[in-house]
């Protein structure tokens, strides 16, 4: 008998394709995975300007050097596509067509494009009967790429004798990043809405526990703030980026009353969000007592239904308090958008499941750093919030790589590469 057969195999290397650049991460197996390996290929502001065959070029030619430098181990890699090739649409098939539907929806988005539907590669997932124009309906979340842009991942990886076994889009890393919070049954009745704040866009997800039955990307994201910014203040994007960063979108300038925070027993849950009354995208002063009351009552109703446990570092810690100084005024007609954006995808979301409510939010991505953005999100949604942190679930089992940017700090724009170690390798 061959000795390879005794071999452990290796985990696969998990590469997230970002605007700011690539993150590969690799963890242990088992049921308390450590980070083994991690690494980032950084985009600077001319490469982010430059075409993405020239970012192809450019990781290519440091790929191999990173991955031996930084001990990634194994030839399997689970990717997660730039997002510009990567489609995620909302589809309604009629009811008679749902044996068929990945053919209809693949032609529908064929159409859409003007190519050729033997080109996509499209998934599908149920996510309800509805009735639209009168006749019932089964809506379905697609996710399609091009097969060539799929064989531009599996070319490059292949350059370092790397075989790409999967390929996921970001909003299905981030509710896989949460599949260990959501592994029981009874955690289908609990409704979470992801929102990942990036700089070239932002992701949004809800999820009925492990299922994702809302998906959107938003093209308001950091670079959005940054660009109002530096036109209004004439100078350059990376200046207002830096001022940014350091004043933040959106200061809180009052402290409301709160509650001493209850803690989820296994999913590290707390109580609402600081919100103040005088953003622009916050509620009145007058009702800010009944949302915080909304959002206590909520999360001990999570708290009732959980077993008692170590809690889960993933969901994160209570949004703190914001400094004082801003550069909201230049931003706040952005943030309104941004707020509008986020309403109309939970409206969306209460006209497929009229008898459901989102039960709380967690805000993820390297924007979501940001907590006064963070928090006026929240205010606008009127919904219980976290700041999300997927990685601390690794770092709270072993020590953090040395490849691992700033190891003492939170890690949300982590996120999408730590649910591709929860990912199907199904290529």
């Amino acid at each position: 008998m061959p000795f390879g057969l005794f071999r452990s195999q290796q985990t696969p290397i998990l590469a997230d394709f970002g605007s700011s650049g690539v993150k590969l991460l690799q963890v242990s197996p088992g049921a308390s995975p450590a980070v083994t390996a991690a690494a980032f290929i950084a985009f600077d502001d001319d490469l982010r300007a430059q075409t993405l065959e020239q970012r192809f070029a450019c990781i290519a030619a440091q790929l191999p050097a990173v991955l031996k430098a930084n001990g990634f181990r194994g030839t399997r890699v689970v990717v997660a596509p730039f997002s510009q090739h990567m489609l995620v649409q909302h589809v309604g098939v009629a009811l008679a067509d749902a044996e068929r539907a990945a053919s209809v929806v693949g032609t529908q988005i064929a159409i859409g494009l003007g190519c050729d539907p033997q080109n996509l590669v499209v998934r599908t997932s149920r996510v309800c009967e509805t009735t639209r124009d009168g006749q019932p309906k089964v809506e379905l979340l697609a996710f399609a790429m091009s097969r060539d842009d799929v064989m531009r991942y599996v070319a490059l990886f292949a350059g370092a004798k790397l075989k790409v076994v999967g390929v996921h889009g970001e909003i299905s890393a981030l509710v896989h990043a949460f599949d260990h919070v959501n592994r029981r049954v009874e955690d289908t009745s609990i409704t979470t809405m992801y929102i990942d704040l990036g700089y070239s866009g932002t992701k949004v997800a809800i999820g009925h526990g492990p299922q994702t039955v809302f998906a959107k990307s938003i093209a308001i994201a950091g670079r959005t703030f940054d660009a109002r910014l530096a036109e209004s203040r004439g100078i350059t994007l990376a200046s207002a980026r830096a001022l940014r960063i350091a004043e933040g979108v959106r200061p809180v300038r009052a402290r409301q009353p709160q509650a001493p925070a209850a803690t989820e027993a296994t999913g590290g849950i707390s109580s609402a969000p600081q919100v103040s009354a005088t953003s622009t995208a916050a509620p009145s002063a007058d009702i800010l007592p009944a949302i915080f009351r909304a959002g206590l009552a909520q999360e001990q109703a999570l708290l009732n239904e959980r077993r008692a446990g170590v809690p889960a570092p993933a969901l994160g810690a209570t949004l703190p308090e914001a400094a004082h100084r801003s550069v909201a005024v230049d931003c706040r007609e952005t943030l309104e958008s941004l707020c509008d954006e986020l309403g109309m995808c939970t409206r969306y979301y209460g006209g497929l499941f009229r008898e459901r409510r989102i039960d709380r939010v967690v805000f993820l991505g390297g924007e979501a750093r940001d907590i006064g953005l963070c928090q006026a999100l929240a205010a606008s949604l009127r919904i219980s919030a976290k700041a999300g942190d997927p990685m601390a679930r690794f770092l709270s089992n072993g020590p953090a790589p040395e490849g691992l940017p700033e190891p003492e700090a939170t890690h949300p724009g982590w996120a999408v590469a730590c649910g591709l170690a929860a990912a199907p390798t199904d290529l």
